[in-house]
């Protein structure tokens, strides 16, 4: 969209011009800077994949629902290698992006800063465990 090159591009090569098509350094840095407007945290994961309970609501499910781990946890929310979670002090929120019989993640603010670059929570989910697997 030219408004977000407009709000959010950034010529980190110094060559007078943001060039988002042939500068990395232009591409790496306007991807930065747009995910620290959105409240990017370097120091949080974007979430992680969870264990449901058999009996749990489904009315809890979406990004508008928050709640802190604590919570999720009391709800029988747990790690999917069945741990507790973390604690920590974060809001998540619980997404099934292929349905109530896929897969159930609890996401952060990072996810919600990815979702909001591309509103799609398979695109989102796709690009959270690249960088999962990168960082192995």
């Amino acid at each position: 969209m030219p408004s977000t090159f407009i709000s959010f591009a950034v010529d980190a090569d110094k060559d007078g011009r943001k060039d988002i098509w042939h500068s990395l350094p232009d591409v790496f840095a306007s991807a930065a800077n747009y995910l620290s407007k959105y409240n990017w945290q370097g120091n949080r994961t974007w979430g992680r994949e969870v264990r449901l309970p058999s009996d749990f609501s489904r009315k809890l499910v979406g990004l508008e629902t928050k709640k802190p781990l604590s919570e999720w946890q009391n709800l029988g929310i747990r790690r999917i290698t069945g741990r507790n979670l973390p604690e920590v002090d974060i809001d998540a929120s619980l997404i099934l992006p292929s349905g109530s019989n896929g897969p159930a993640f609890l996401v952060y603010r990072n996810y919600r800063a990815i979702y909001r670059w591309n509103p799609s929570h398979l695109y989102t989910l796709a690009v959270c465990r690249l960088s999962d697997r990168l960082a192995e």
